[in-house]
């Protein structure tokens, strides 16, 4: 429905939307919405991201609702190995 807007906003993107810094995708293996597992889908994004991580969770399209401990474990862990130097946030000295 917003497709035209859409294109003209991305068109403005900064480095013509392309992402370097680290990201993740978690991908629904049962989501007919956003079916990623099987299409084409996702392939813009895949170009446009360099530091791309995808994981697929056993869910539907609410996987947050679905598989909460699923998606926070894939978060924390994508963290983790990520962007170490800057999660879990350092604890204060004592």
């Amino acid at each position: 429905m917003n497709h035209g807007r859409n294109a003209e906003y991305s068109a403005q993107a900064i480095n013509g939307g392309r992402l370097d810094m680290p990201v993740l995708f978690l991908i629904g293996q049962y989501d007919y919405t956003c079916e990623c597992v099987d299409s084409a889908l996702a392939e813009p994004m895949r170009a446009l991201c360099s530091n791309l991580t995808e994981r697929t969770v056993a869910s539907g399209h609410w996987m947050a609702l679905e598989k909460p401990v699923e998606v926070n474990a894939a978060i924390v862990h994508w963290l983790a190995n990520a962007v170490p130097d800057i999660w879990p946030l350092p604890t204060a000295a004592a």
